[in-house]
């Protein structure tokens, strides 16, 4: 700590008493920087920064040297920082999901003319392994347009007597259960039809 020391020396010849003041005592240590992570899913990518004293040496995992590392990938990461006073080693773990990152999305339009683009309609399960799913589509009125009772099921804007529904916005509500998973989940929303 900051303050004024004496030293006194004495041996059998002599006595030397010494003063100083030492103002302020630091010792600059590393450390770890990484972001917050609310959701591992969309955590990807990030950067993990050292912050060391001038004249330590930085090797990560992979052997970079930098004193940033960008982490593209789920795992665990390690970095060593060593300088003149020694070495300190830090880790980051970012562990994948269980189940992996599975991202609903439901497309709030479709186009089913024939040309092959956004011809069919469904909610999208990406990266998601999916144990079931039914999903139904209703007109304004509420009349049942579509059925689709696998993950695989997808509407092609006809109606349950194979007639061409008219473009309007119609509701569909979506019922899955992920594998792994006991729980089912649900969603419900609007969905245009454009011919």
């Amino acid at each position: 700590t900051a303050g004024t020391y004496t030293v006194t020396v004495e041996d059998t010849c002599d006595f030397y008493r010494y003063t100083f003041q030492v103002e302020s005592m630091t010792t600059e240590t590393a450390s770890l920087e990484a972001p917050v992570i609310t959701d591992t899913c969309s955590a990807l990518p990030l950067t993990l920064r050292v912050v060391a004293p001038d004249g330590s040496t930085i090797e990560w995992s992979d052997g970079s040297t930098a004193d940033t590392l960008l982490v593209e990938a789920f795992g665990d990461y390690s970095v060593i920082v060593s300088n003149s006073c020694g070495a300190v080693a830090f880790s980051y773990s970012l562990p994948e999901p269980e189940g992996g990152c599975c991202r609903p999305f439901t497309p709030n339009a479709f186009t089913p003319n024939g040309d092959g683009v956004n011809d069919l309609f469904s909610p999208v399960l990406m990266g998601c392994e999916v144990a079931s799913m039914e999903f139904r589509v209703y007109s304004r009125w509420g009349e049942l347009m579509y059925e689709g009772l696998t993950p695989t099921d997808r509407w092609d804007g006809t109606t349950l007597n194979g007639t061409e529904a008219p473009s309007d916005i119609y509701v569909y509500t979506a019922r899955y259960r992920f594998e792994g998973d006991t729980s089912e989940k649900a969603e419900s929303g609007d969905i245009a039809l454009l011919r």
